[in-house]
């Protein structure tokens, strides 16, 4: 479809997909949408050289037109050209599932660090090439960001790269291009219906990560105590791939199981794992707490371990890794905790709740709300789950976007049937009532928003952060 040559003939100084991004002398791929041939025109007009579609060129634009087949397609073939194929050059290792995806990056990335290889990190909170980091503006960026981003680490010298694969970017083909050499599966709970409708197709959607994009000799570590884990695990190993199973649980279908007790308080987790080798060599501690976090510490473990990562390297990791907004405790002092949590779905609410209900000697409450213009069908389970695990609720706002706050929070209260609730719609305002009714040996979960610095109402952003909200309101008390 496209050449080298062509390319060259062009002077192609750059690609573009979004025609409100395009530079002077970019190539511009137009993706069958309504209003193409205006956004064409729009790339035209801002300098592209020449539009790649699959349609005819409109009136005037025939000598900057290029006609293609797929023009998906094409524009990979012309971003391996542009960017000089730069995922044959790393060793691309990706984690995907519903929730645990970011824990594990900075668990995978800090690993691989301390093994001595120069990372670079695609994620929820933040992209990393080594030691640089800028915020993160998608959990998997669109195909041609992916491309220069992968060039830049090559350019800086890293050697692996670890990211999240959500399932939006697996459904719709941006990481195409990546074979990865090892892909991890935390677990599948409701997220997303208002894009992929069923389970069924969520799962579908994240299980490309294995089918379609690993490498055939690549090593799936797999979350077996997950049932769609469970069914992955069993699918990939009849089909003769590289499985370890993981089980907290001790399902007989794993690979790797807790050896005794698992040691969980509220400074950290202490465990030996089974299929390790002797007992210096399987022992782990960090300061990560709650089971979850010894799911997502189990799996990349495992990871290490397939991989052939050092158990030094695996405990120095362990022992440095921090994770913005995940479980993270920003107040505890005089017997009072407060914890501020990205808990945004049912299945992490509940865990991230009975985690601290775990540690908790006296009352648990919890700030929360739902995200606006999002799959609404989570609204009530989280409200009941909400109103099951913890002494008191405060419903408030999330990021309403374009619905009206007060209609997210009223589907909120229709999972609930008691009145352990009080709803503040002002976030900022629930934080402080609830922070100034904490006593001692009472835990209160902030959750929704974990590593976000602002909130978006209508569709602005505006500056808000919960870690700053709590060290506000704790210092009122």
């Amino acid at each position: 479809m496209l050449s080298e040559t062509l390319m060259k003939n062009l002077n192609v100084q750059g690609l573009c997909d979004d025609s409100r991004r395009v530079k002077a002398n970019d190539l511009f791929f137009s993706i069958p949408a309504v209003g193409a041939d205006e956004f064409a025109r729009n790339a035209i007009a801002a300098g592209a050289v020449a539009v790649v579609a699959e349609t005819t060129a409109p009136e005037g634009l025939t000598s900057k037109w290029i006609q293609v087949s797929d023009v998906r397609t094409a524009r990979l073939e012309a971003a391996k050209i542009f960017y000089k194929d730069p995922f044959s050059k790393l060793a691309c290792h990706a984690i995907t599932g519903t929730n645990g995806k970011t824990t594990s990056a900075f668990l995978m990335d800090a690993m691989l660090t301390a093994a001595g290889h120069k990372v670079a990190l695609l994620g929820t909170i933040k992209n990393k090439v080594g030691d640089v980091s800028v915020p993160a503006n998608l959990t998997t960026p669109g195909l041609l960001d992916l491309f220069a981003f992968a060039a830049k680490a090559v350019e800086a010298g890293c050697t692996d790269l670890v990211m999240e694969a959500s399932s939006h970017a697996l459904h719709q083909g941006r990481v195409a291009g990546i074979s990865y050499k090892s892909g991890l599966f935390s677990n599948l709970t409701q997220d997303h219906l208002d894009y992929h409708k069923t389970m069924d197709a969520y799962f579908e959607a994240k299980k490309l990560l294995f089918t379609k994009y690993q490498a055939a000799d690549g090593v799936s570590v797999i979350n077996v105590d997950d049932e769609h884990g469970a069914l992955l695990c069993e699918e990939l190993k009849k089909a003769g791939r590289k499985v370890v199973g993981v089980s907290r649980l001790g399902s007989a279908a794993a690979d790797v199981k807790p050896n005794g007790t698992v040691e969980n308080t509220e400074d950290g987790l202490k465990f030996d794992l089974a299929g390790f080798g002797a007992a210096s060599e399987s022992h782990f501690e960090t300061a990560l707490c709650g089971d979850f976090n010894v799911d997502n510490v189990m799996l990349v473990l495992s990871w290490a371990k397939a991989i052939g990562l050092s158990k030094a390297a695996m405990d120095k990791a362990l022992a440095e890794v921090r994770v913005p907004g995940r479980f993270e405790k920003v107040w505890n002092k005089n017997g009072v905790h407060v914890v501020v949590d990205y808990a945004h779905t049912p299945d992490a609410l509940e865990r991230v709740l009975a985690t601290a209900r775990s540690l908790c000697r006296g009352k648990l409450s919890t700030v929360f709300g739902c995200g606006g213009d999002r799959d609404k069908t989570k609204r009530p389970i989280m409200g009941a789950i909400a109103e099951k695990m913890a002494d008191k609720a405060w419903l408030t706002s999330d990021n309403p976007r374009t619905e009206n706050p007060t209609e997210i929070i009223n589907d909120v209260r229709a999972g609930m049937k008691t009145e352990k609730f009080e709803v503040v719609e002002n976030r900022a305002e629930a934080i402080a009532r609830a922070c100034a009714e904490l006593k001692d040996g009472d835990w209160l979960v902030v959750a929704g928003k974990g590593h976000e610095d602002y909130q978006i109402i209508g569709k602005t952003k505006h500056h808000f952060d919960d870690h700053e909200e709590v060290v506000k309101a704790m210092a009122n008390v």
